[in-house]
């Protein structure tokens, strides 16, 4: 193959592992929010009771 093809190539796999790495990180850290939040205890219950 042509070494700028090659080059190019690998510019977008590694642009392609970092955008995979950033989207991991992103949803772990919600993930992990949401299951702090969620250990929290709600400001008011309701059970449909008068």
């Amino acid at each position: 193959m042509n070494d700028t093809l090659d080059r190019w190539i690998q510019r977008v796999t590694l642009a392609a592992m970092v955008a995979l790495a950033a989207a991991l990180l992103t949803v772990g850290v919600v993930l992990y929010a949401t299951d702090s939040q969620a250990g929290a205890p709600p400001a008011e219950v309701t059970r449909g009771e008068p």
